[in-house]
């Protein structure tokens, strides 16, 4: 059983750092999915079939024209910095949040296994924590390496990397929203 002196909760550090992080992840989120960038196609517009004529290429520069005008519809602050510029911005912060919080754990170390959690609990909050940190990495590298790109090939592994963290954060949220382990994080 631990004394007194020994910590029972997270270090102010390592606070800091994970509300960052779920501060920016949400925010990410928000952003992220009120792009529609799907939705810049002009009405009635068929792109397909391969045609390589003039009238192929006027229908390309009316799509490049509609998604541009689309695009400035994301004017957020009204001085050129649009969704899609925030929406990198806050991935690149993900992403240094996420590099950034194994090397506070190494320093910081942690706190004794909550007595609230047992064996099987304490397992799956070990295996979830990995699954989170790895995916705060691969979900923006992912997301830069479909921009930098343009290659719609990383498009799965960018929603598979969504779609993986929103089951590890189920994970997460199952075994510490109880008050007496949410304690340790506050």
């Amino acid at each position: 059983m631990p004394t007194t002196d020994e910590p029972r909760g997270y270090r102010a550090s390592q606070k800091l750092v994970h509300w960052l992080t779920v501060t920016a992840v949400a925010a990410q989120f928000a952003v992220g999915y009120n792009l529609d960038l799907d939705d810049c196609d002009p009405p009635g517009e068929d792109l397909s079939g391969g045609d390589t004529s003039d009238a192929f290429e006027d229908r390309l520069d009316r799509l490049e024209d509609a998604c541009e005008a689309r695009a400035d519809t994301y004017d957020l602050l009204g001085g050129g910095l649009d969704l899609a510029e925030v929406h990198l911005f806050l991935g690149l912060l993900v992403l240094g949040l996420g590099v950034l919080r194994p090397v506070v754990r190494r320093v910081a170390g942690l706190p004794p296994w909550s007595e609230h959690l047992g064996a099987a609990r304490r397992t799956q909050v070990h295996w979830t924590e990995r699954a989170l940190i790895v995916l705060l990495v691969l979900v923006p590298l992912s997301g830069i390496a479909l921009v930098a790109t343009g290659d719609d090939a990383w498009l799965p592994l960018h929603v598979g990397a969504h779609v993986a963290f929103f089951v590890a954060l189920a994970s997460h949220l199952s075994t510490n929203l109880r008050p007496a382990i949410l304690r340790r994080m506050l």
